[in-house]
């Protein structure tokens, strides 16, 4: 279980990541909220004691306050009034913390994720969204355990000032509280942590599912998949469920103990003659703000869990990386040389001793059965990757890429293919290479300020569009990962045909190298015992 003192460097180390505006002062008016809260339940409890009972305290300046009140029963509502406004204030101020910190969490890992360069998509996923939200949460917890601790204090000093000899009890039911609180606390962190192990399998299993949708029901696995995923899910929900037990009798045993210990002072006459209907209202506050304590501290273990992973994405700054990847531009080939490479998180190494050479303006085809790192040799050599040893360089920044499933947004057809280029096109030219590659059968298609979708395009004519942005953009490295896979064949010697005339260097990661013609060679990659080899196959007649 973490201490406090590490509870108190990761809110500071959060804090200035996510450079929340006005977080002290937040969190200096969100207690003065609390305790103002807690005074005014106080004098609320101990003003209806007086009104219905004519039981006033043993403090004379509260009993002349009560007296105020009891005299001028309209301020009373108005007393009612401003703790709903400090509880309500009080709790927007945590939730605007709360968001900011979330929000600009956000940022800061999306911009972690782009600039590092070892990221999976799932990984990518999982501290985007899960991780981000539950750092967001460990703040607010803290800063809610805070103020709830504060409330403690005073409720037990009102208590002891009123009555010290029936708090002894109370206080042997808090030490009582302690030790099964303390357990269930280590065992929920425990719980927390098979969450987000089985929370990451749950994302690697979608993410390939996903990624192979096509493949899994050609070769109907369906039902091996649905299988695993539900192991999968049982896994995760029961983790799940398990941490929610812990969590729930944690938040339960303040108000057991409550009313157990207030039942042992009911049953001895020594104290039940003591007893005030004030001091068993400020004593059940007492143990709903303990059992909010013990909610919110709970809260915090189970996040530092996500924060321990969140170190690790922060120690995944990989500056020295960046130097294993260069661009020279009197280069006149592609290498890699002796490059290591594997993702945030795992220790298998998808290449070792990778050493390959590709010549300027040539066109390769890169083959090998899937999960062989087809992908992820594109993603090198684009520098979307960088290798954890060795070197890549490359002769050009100016990269470009097309994929299975292209890039379209719900714009026009003008917006979709001028993306990522920074020169205005000439509609002309671009018409022109549309009616070339045949994009559209009817001749007002062609009209580029009309609004386009993925659901409004088919696959090839998706794909065609993605071609169509390369060809006019100014690359000179087009990656390729399976981009003509609904393409008919004229299409594709057509827009192979053009891109030759451009000279670019095109890298071709595909399932069918023998649907290309005016191949240079063909890198297939081979996995020998768990091993990945390259093996060049010379194409060209």
């Amino acid at each position: 279980m973490p201490n406090l003192k590490n509870i108190f460097k990761d809110i500071l180390y959060v804090s200035k990541l996510t450079k929340t505006e006005n977080k002290k002062l937040l969190i200096f008016v969100s207690v003065i909220l609390t305790q103002a809260s807690a005074y005014t339940d106080i004098g609320i409890i101990v003003i209806f004691s007086a009104l219905i009972v004519d039981q006033y305290t043993g403090i004379q300046f509260l009993n002349n306050i009560i007296q105020l009140f009891v005299s001028n029963l309209y301020l009373l509502p108005v007393l009612v009034l401003l703790r709903f406004i400090f509880m309500y204030s009080q709790k927007i101020i945590l939730k605007k913390i709360e968001i900011s910190v979330n929000k600009n969490l956000k940022l800061h890992i999306l911009n972690e994720v782009l600039d590092q360069k070892n990221y999976s998509t799932a990984d990518s996923y999982f501290y985007l969204n899960i991780l981000s939200t539950h750092i967001s949460f460990f703040y607010s917890s803290f800063a809610n355990f805070l103020n709830s601790l504060l409330q403690v204090g005073v409720y037990l000093i009102y208590l002891i000032i009123s009555d010290s000899r029936s708090v002894m009890v109370l206080f042997i039911g808090i030490l009582v509280l302690f030790f099964p609180a303390k357990k269930l606390l280590v065992l929920a962190r425990s719980s927390m942590h098979q969450v987000y192990e089985s929370g990451q399998d749950y994302n690697k299993e979608i993410q390939r599912v996903v990624d192979n949708l096509f493949l899994i029901k050609i070769l109907k696995k369906e039902n091996d998949e649905i299988n695993s995923f539900r192991n999968t899910l049982g896994k995760l929900f029961s983790n799940d469920y398990d941490n929610f037990k812990y969590n729930i009798l944690n938040s339960f045993l303040p108000g057991f103990f409550t009313l157990f210990s207030l039942s042992i002072v009911a049953s001895s006459a020594k104290f039940v003659s003591y007893l005030t209907l004030d001091f068993l209202g400020v004593a059940l506050r007492l143990f709903q703000s303990i059992s909010t304590v013990s909610t919110s501290l709970n809260q915090i273990i189970n996040s530092h869990v996500h924060i321990e992973k969140f170190y690790q994405l922060e120690s995944n700054k990989n500056n020295v990386f960046k130097n294993n990847y260069k661009v020279v531009e009197k280069e006149e080939n592609i290498i890699l040389n002796d490059v290591d490479f594997t993702y945030l998180n795992s220790e298998e190494n998808i290449f070792n001793n990778l050493n390959l050479q590709i010549p300027k303006n040539s066109h390769v085809v890169i083959t090998g059965p899937n999960g062989s790192g087809k992908s992820t040799l594109l993603g090198l050599i684009a520098g979307i990757y960088y290798p954890s040893s060795g070197k890549i360089t490359v002769h050009s920044e100016k990269v470009g890429f097309i994929g299975p499933n292209p890039l379209i947004f719900d714009d026009t057809l003008i917006a979709n293919i001028q993306y990522g280029n920074d020169k205005k096109l000439d509609s002309s030219l671009v018409v022109d290479y549309l009616q070339r590659l045949q994009t559209f059968k009817n001749e007002k298609s062609y009209d580029l300020t009309k609004l386009v979708s993925n659901k409004t395009l088919s696959s090839g004519q998706m794909q065609k569009i993605a071609f169509i942005r390369a060809l006019l953009s100014n690359i000179e490295i087009l990656i390729l990962d399976e981009s003509t896979a609904n393409l008919d064949k004229e299409s594709t010697l057509k827009i192979f045909h053009l891109l030759r005339e451009k000279k670019v260097t095109i890298i071709n990661s595909t399932h069918d190298p023998k649907k290309f013609l005016d191949v240079d060679k063909e890198i297939r990659i081979v996995i020998q015992d768990e091993k990945r080899f390259i093996e060049i196959h010379k194409t060209k007649s």
